[in-house]
């Protein structure tokens, strides 16, 4: 008796073993609904990813600390300066497409197991699917801070690292609250007009999350009457000089420089060209004006150019040492990073 006990004792411990484990097979499985209200529905967390938007990849890069997660990238030469510094074989990871165009032959070979892109490319859903890829939808074409804790929010959950994306939403949580709590004490909103890279006629609207960056910087945007969502919107010249706006920021990978502005007899009238208030927004590391985690940075930089006497440049390399050290365990200069003001 003793003998056939001590079995089925045995037997029902391995059952509950095997049951246990099938459990957590089962659990793995993720569910997702991207920012197009798709279901996606993944085995377990992807381990690699690709795709040709740098803003919409940065997530996974970003959530991996570097290259981890990333099998296949869009534009290399667009994003030399940060990745070649956080990843150990950039000049290796494949090159599968740029923007709309996509080599899906290379996108195979790399092995990955999701693809992620933003809304503005969500016609290549199905192109993904039918070479038997999942896709995800990550960002949304109207930019906010909201878009930012969605797509790392949707990335941590599809990669398994919520924990990280989380940490990562803190941080930029606490630098939000921080400007807010500086731009309060502030009477007087300069109007800032932001600039798109490819023309200085190119401007930011209200959709766009370089509004929501002005704003909690203690700014308001000087562009009104103009409609647009997830891109520059062209103008005109008349347009900008009837903003008359007091500070002008544009990137500092933009075809044009600050001396162009300043010398351009079209511009002479405006507030912000008259008193030389025309700044390289931070860009040579990466973007800190786009819907990624760095906008932390961008927060902190505009902040400091608004209101250098409540926000010193010393405090912004601070929060540059922060945020580099917790996402890549690096830093970098003020001079690699293009800060002045």
């Amino acid at each position: 008796m003793f003998k056939k006990g001590r079995f089925l004792y045995l037997l029902v411990i391995l059952t509950a073993i095997l049951i246990l484990s099938s459990l957590s097979v089962l659990s793995e499985e993720i569910v997702l609904v991207d920012v197009i209200g798709r279901e996606v529905v993944l085995e377990k967390p992807a381990t690699k990813v690709v795709g040709t938007h740098n803003p919409t990849l940065n997530a996974a890069v970003v959530l991996g600390g570097g290259e981890k997660y990333i099998a296949g990238f869009g534009n290399k030469e667009m994003s030399r300066g940060l990745y070649e510094a956080v990843m150990d074989d950039f000049d290796g990871l494949v090159q599968i497409g740029k923007g709309g165009n996509i080599n899906f032959e290379a996108v195979l070979a790399t092995g990955a197991d999701l693809a992620i892109i933003p809304e503005r490319f969500k016609d290549q859903v199905e192109q993904f699917e039918k070479v038997g890829m999942n896709v995800i939808v990550a960002l949304p074409n109207e930019e906010s801070f909201d878009t930012i804790r969605q797509s790392l929010t949707l990335l941590g959950k599809a990669l398994g690292a919520t924990d990280r994306a989380n940490m990562i939403l803190s941080y930029l949580d606490n630098r939000i609250e921080n400007a807010q709590k500086i731009s309060s004490t502030v009477t007087e909103k300069k109007k800032v007009l932001f600039l798109g890279g490819s023309s200085a006629l190119s401007v930011a609207p209200a959709a766009m999350i370089q509004t929501q960056l002005i704003d909690i910087a203690g700014g308001k945007n000087a562009v009104s009457g103009v409609e647009g969502t997830g891109d520059f919107i062209e103008v005109n010249i008349e347009q900008i000089i009837n903003w008359n706006p007091d500070v002008i920021w544009y990137p500092a990978y933009a075809s044009y420089t600050d001396e162009d502005l300043i010398n351009n007899p079209s511009w002479s009238s405006i507030k912000a060209i008259q008193n030389k208030e025309v700044y390289a927004f931070p860009s040579l590391i990466e973007p800190w004006d786009q819907p990624t985690a760095a906008l932390a940075l961008g927060i902190a930089w505009a902040t400091h150019n608004l209101h250098p006497d409540l926000y010193t440049l010393n405090e912004i390399m601070e929060d540059v040492d922060e945020f580099y050290n917790l996402v890549y365990g690096i830093t970098f200069s003020a001079e690699q990073l293009g800060i002045v003001r």
